[in-house]
C-alpha cells in the first residue's frame, strides 16, 4: 500500500516548456482524494518549490535543493544540511581556476559572480512589475564572502554550462572527487550541470527522514523523476518510476518507466499506484 508519493518537479511534474499540464493537476488531485501524502522533492531552491506547490493546489512536505532542506508543512524549514563555508570557498576557487560558471543558494537566495539570464529562466515569475523572480538574485564579485558576511550558509552549489566549455560532466566530477573526496555529495540534473551539496543529504535520505516522522515505511513510498539527482529516491522507494524523458541511468534503476513529461507520464504513474492500492484492499 503506497502512502506517500515523492515527485521531482522539472522534467517530471512540469512539461518540456516548464509549464504545469492539466494531466499533472489531475494526478495530484487524485492522490489527494485518496489520502496519499504528496512530497515535492526537487533540486530547486525552497521558495521556488513553495511557489510551484501553490500553483499545484497542494500542501505538504518539501524536500528542496536535492535534499539539503526539509520542510514538513511546506512553510517552515524543519532541518537543513549545509555546505561548510571553507568547502564553499574552495568550490568557488575551483570554478575560477577552471573558468567555470557557477552559482549557489542559501535557504532563500541565489548567489553568483555573474548574471546569466538563461540560468535563472526557470525562476521567472509571470509579472512585468517589481521583483520578477521566485528568489532574490544576488550578484557579487566574491559571492562566498558576501554570503558569510550575512551569517548565512549555502545549501547547494551548481556548476553550469559545461557544454559551452567543451568539458564533459564526468571530467568535472572526476576533478571534484580528486579534490574533495568524500566531503561532498556530487550529482546533477542534466548532462551539462553538476550539483553539489552536503554529503549527508540527498532526495531519498530526506524523504526517508520525513517518512520516519510520519510513520511510513520505505515500501509504502512511490517516487518519480527524470534526472541523475532522482536516482537515490527512485531506486530506494517501494515503487520507483522513471519518466519517458529520463536519463538512461535513472531508467536502469526504476521499477517502471512511464510516458514522458509531455505525454501524461505523471498521471500514468499515479493511476498505476491507485490501482495497486486497490488490489491491497481486496
Amino acid at each position: 500500500m503506497i502512502k506517500l508519493f515523492a515527485f521531482d518537479i522539472d522534467g517530471t511534474l512540469l512539461d518540456s516548456n516548464s509549464k504545469l499540464p492539466e494531466s499533472t493537476l489531475e494526478a495530484l488531485s487524485k492522490l489527494d482524494a485518496a489520502g496519499i501524502k504528496i512530497v515535492l522533492a526537487s533540486g530547486r531552491v525552497f521558495p521556488s518549490i513553495q511557489y510551484n506547490q501553490k500553483l499545484m493546489n497542494i500542501v505538504g512536505p518539501i524536500v528542496s535543493t536535492n535534499g539539503s532542506l526539509i520542510s514538513l508543512d511546506g512553510d517552515e524549514i524543519y532541518k537543513g544540511y549545509y555546505i561548510e563555508n571553507e568547502l564553499l570557498s574552495l568550490l568557488q576557487k575551483f570554478c575560477i581556476k577552471h573558468k567555470l560558471e557557477f552559482h549557489f543558494y542559501d535557504d532563500k537566495n541565489y548567489y553568483s559572480n555573474r548574471l546569466n539570464f538563461d540560468r535563472i529562466k526557470h525562476l521567472k515569475l509571470d509579472t512585468d512589475y517589481g521583483i520578477n523572480y521566485q528568489v532574490d538574485i544576488i550578484i557579487n564579485k566574491d559571492p562566498v564572502s558576501f554570503l558569510t558576511s550575512l551569517n548565512k550558509k549555502a545549501v547547494k552549489f551548481q556548476i553550469s554550462g559545461l557544454d559551452l566549455k567543451g568539458i564533459s560532466r564526468d571530467e568535472i566530477i572526476n576533478l571534484l572527487n580528486d579534490e574533495f573526496g568524500e566531503e561532498l555529495y556530487i550529482t546533477g540534473s542534466g548532462d551539462t550541470i553538476v550539483e553539489i551539496g552536503n554529503k549527508n543529504a540527498n532526495k531519498w535520505s530526506s524523504v526517508e527522514e520525513i517518512c520516519g516522522i510520519l510513520g511510513i515505511s520505505n515500501n509504502e513510498v512511490a517516487a518519480i523523476g527524470d534526472a541523475y539527482n532522482d536516482m537515490p529516491m527512485v531506486k530506494a522507494a517501494g515503487i520507483g518510476f522513471a519518466m519517458g524523458n529520463a536519463k538512461d541511468k535513472l531508467k536502469s534503476v526504476a521499477d517502471i518507466i512511464v510516458n514522458d513529461n509531455d505525454s501524461s507520464g505523471v498521471l500514468e504513474a499515479v493511476n498505476y499506484v491507485l490501482e495497486e492500492n486497490k488490489k491491497c484492499l481486496m
